[in-house]
């Protein structure tokens, strides 16, 4: 009796657990389960078993048999608790990269071959390009200034037949089908500038004769870089060189061969002032062309004898088919009001002009689907097709065909250049960011040998870019004390030192002696023309290497030169195979060599057999294209060095260097959460014969948002749920806030008023817009309500 009156007089200071469940009554069954569950974990068996009960005297002090933190006073707890998180490492509160990571086991590669000889090189046992039938003038500028000797296997096929004076193959236009970094751009450069050549020599032709030649091309880029092309043949500086009268007067009389770009971005005023003087050559995007074909007066095309379509099948893709209808519109009208202009005497013409000559149509496409042949139906008439695709091409009649009109074509076998090396990595989603890193060092310590090499990334999306870019630049590899100082002092350096990098070049110092450039659709037209010569080399401020982070945007037709490597950060969402072998497309061209990286996930491994299946045909039974498969452990070894496992301790630094970052400033934060949606945007948008390997519900969101340096997944809403979800909350509160203002009579009245609303509804007596009518603001119009039933 004494006993338990001493314990009930103790049951203030011991927390017993009966007393904590009495406290846990009421409330939702879930709630009292969770109060439960904490109970056990406050009160912990192995330090009240310690002790029997029979050996404790409860007329002793009631904190002797207590473990210490219970027995401290409040304040003394807590100082323990914060000592106890300062001192804790921060491992515990972070993931680890590696664990709880997915086994992979690599599929079974082909067994290798060796080097293959060059597919797209140009051909030792072929003659000089004047043996094609091309102007020796031309013939000379490309071995003397141009470093250009041989033809590639497509230029040997296609001059011939370009070049020919037979009146018959004059009158056919011309489809070109042709294996990437082939050279397809002096294909129909060549061509064009030899037919416009002997108009020199005509006295009455300067740029006032308007535009001979249009060339299209899908993207600023690819126009920018046709146009660099042009001017490098148009430059015909073989005065001092000539061995004849002829050529300097030939080369004196090339002057008025001016070539023009027109690309969305640039100063319209400008590009109005060079239309009319005139350019004879011009290379343009679909967009600007058509803009200034309706637009501008001075605009002079009725003499067009060269229409050229570069990457069509790009073209087609981004939408460009009713700009190029239009096109073909305006310029059979600007033909046609130029002629009946000299029927009705409107004007007179200097010299002559053949008019009777029609305009030439050149398509190039590196695979015929099905838009490509609706778009060459449209616009080709009587078509040559002109394939090369290797390099012991057999003759030049063999390679003109006729275009496929079935739909079998679209099954058609795209393959990369026989010497690229293709490699492919397995990687568990939060080991991409730090996978990338090594890879990027160990392609940058294989080129000390080769300075000036050039690495392209292909990402997603173009926030993805951004924050990648982003924090290469302004992320450091301090230790923890120096990125835990001071937070002003640690923002105000991140902004100096992000101000000074510039917005073409990065550097970081996890890529020495490294420019890093990135390069997408929503920068502006000269930040991107600006890019691609900083990472070209043809600027001052570059460095020994350069890295190129892009979207798809790159992936078609530019020929940057070093590229050693093109790694595929994330596969391509839209083109399968072909848009893949685009990409890798950027290296090993015109003969020299290169590599290609593919960073799979766990869930994709089985993208690899289904590209190469691709690339091979898979009804043709032929494997020799392989990917081969390199482990992730080998990448980080090679990329961080260290013996045993050492290299997981600094890909660690490095991945908590970049979460740092992420934490130090909310904008870089908004920029990880940016790109880690979009990203997720972009996955789902894979077609649905690929879905059974890219899949959302395939990923660890958690680990992909280690990829983007988050140590949380975000949570995030679309714009137009995040209207209804608004819609919905403000509704509750008002109905809420109606409740509380009619008391607990309004609320019985509501009740009421609800239940007969529901029978009514059930009898069929009001249907669903009687009862909408009822909702006002969230809550009821109780008295119209009322009077309705």
């Amino acid at each position: 009796m004494d006993d338990g009156l001493v314990l009930n007089l103790a049951d203030d200071d011991v927390p017993s657990s009966s007393k904590i469940k009495h406290s846990a009554r009421g409330g939702r069954w879930t709630d009292r389960l969770k109060a439960k569950r904490v109970t056990k974990r406050k009160i912990r068996p192995s330090e009240t078993e310690s002790v029997p009960k029979a050996s404790v005297d409860p007329r002793k002090s009631s904190e002797e048999h207590l473990p210490k933190r219970q027995r401290l006073d409040p304040s003394a707890v807590r100082d323990e608790e914060r000592a106890q998180t300062q001192s804790r490492p921060q491992t515990q509160i972070i993931s680890s990269l590696f664990s709880h990571n997915p086994l992979v086991d690599l599929p079974e590669n082909a067994p290798s071959r060796g080097p293959s000889a060059p597919s797209n090189a140009p051909l030792t046992d072929a003659s000089d390009f004047s043996a094609l039938g091309l102007n020796p003038l031309l013939s000379a500028h490309l071995s003397k200034k141009m470093d250009i000797s041989k033809p590639t296997a497509v230029q040997r096929a296609a001059l011939p037949t370009m070049l020919s004076t037979d009146p018959e193959v004059m009158e056919r236009d011309i489809f070109i089908q042709s294996q990437t970094g082939s050279g397809k751009t002096l294909s129909f450069l060549l061509p064009i500038i030899q037919d416009l050549l002997p108009l020199s020599s005509l006295s009455y032709i300067d740029r006032s004769i308007g535009t001979l030649a249009i060339i299209i091309a899908p993207t600023r880029e690819l126009a920018k870089q046709i146009s660099d092309v042009l001017e490098g043949l148009l430059n015909l500086r073989l005065r001092a060189e000539a061995e004849s009268a002829d050529d300097a007067n030939a080369s004196r009389l090339t002057r008025w061969l001016v070539s023009g770009l027109l690309i969305g971005g640039a100063t319209r005023t400008h590009e109005k002032a060079r239309l009319r003087k005139g350019l004879p050559i011009l290379v343009c995007t679909p967009g600007r062309l058509l803009d200034h074909l309706q637009n501008t007066a001075s605009f002079n095309v009725a003499k067009c004898r060269w229409l050229v379509l570069d990457e069509a099948d790009r073209l087609m893709e981004l939408g460009f088919e009713e700009s190029i209808k239009g096109i073909l519109k305006g310029l059979e009208g600007h033909r046609r009001l130029a002629l009946q202009a000299l029927k009705e005497g409107i004007g007179k013409e200097v010299g002559g002009w053949d008019w009777d000559r029609r305009k030439r149509t050149i398509l190039c496409s590196a695979t015929i689907r099905e838009d490509v042949q609706k778009l060459a139906g449209a616009t080709l008439i009587h078509p040559i097709m002109i394939k090369a695709t290797k390099a012991d091409l057999p003759s030049q009649t063999d390679s003109v065909a006729k275009i496929p009109t079935d739909s079998a074509s679209s099954g058609e076998i795209f393959t990369p250049p026989s010497q690229l090396a293709q490699k492919y990595i397995v990687t568990p989603l939060k080991l991409r960011l730090v996978v990338l890193i090594a890879l990027l060092r160990n392609t940058i310590s294989q080129g000390r040998n080769h300075p000036g090499s050039k690495t392209i990334v292909f990402l997603s999306c173009t926030d993805a870019v951004d924050f990648l870019w982003t924090m290469l630049a302004g992320s450091s590899m301090g230790g923890d004390e120096a990125a835990e100082s001071d937070e002003g002092s640690s923002d105000e350096e991140s902004d100096k030192k992000t101000s000074s990098i510039g917005p073409i070049a990065a550097k970081s110092p996890l890529l020495p002696d490294t420019s890093i450039f990135r390069l997408h659709g929503s920068l502006t037209t000269s930040t991107r023309l600006e890019t691609l010569r900083g990472f070209a080399g043809k600027t001052k401020q570059t460095s020994p290497f350069s890295v190129l982070l892009c979207t798809s945007v790159a992936s078609r037709g530019l020929d940057l030169p070093l590229v050693r490597a093109v790694i595929q950060y994330d596969l391509p969402t839209e083109g399968g195979a072909t848009e893949y072998v685009h990409r890798v497309g950027r290296t090993a061209r015109a003969g020299s060599g290169g590599e290609a990286w593919s960073i799979v996930a766990p869930s994709e491994v089985e993208w690899v057999k289904w590209v190469e299946g691709k690339m091979n045909g898979q009804d043709s039974g032929n494997s020799n294209i392989s990917l081969a498969g390199i482990s992730t452990e080998s990448i980080l070894k090679l990329g961080f060095g260290g013996s045993g496992h050492e290299y997981e301790e600094r890909a660690t630094q490095v991945q908590l260097s970049f979460e740092r970052w992420v934490l130090r400033r909310k904008e870089n934060a908004e920029l990880a959460r940016k790109g880690f949606l979009s990203h997720m945007r972009a996955y789902a948008t894979h077609p649905s014969d690929e879905k059974h390997i890219f899949h959302i519900r395939h990923l660890h969101i958690g680990h992909l948002a280690k990829s983007f340096a988050l140590r949380e997944a975000p949570k995030a809403v679309t714009t137009k749920s995040q209207g209804k979800t608004k819609t919905k909350t403000d509704a509750s509160n008002k109905s809420k806030k109606w409740e509380e203002s009619q008391g607990e009579a309004g609320k019985r009245m509501q009740e009421i008023v609800r239940s007969q609303g529901r029978q009514l509804k059930k009898k069929g007596v009001m249907g669903s817009t009687d009862t909408s009518e009822f909702q006002i603001a969230g809550g009821y119009d109780l008295e119209k309500l009322v009077s309705k039933v």
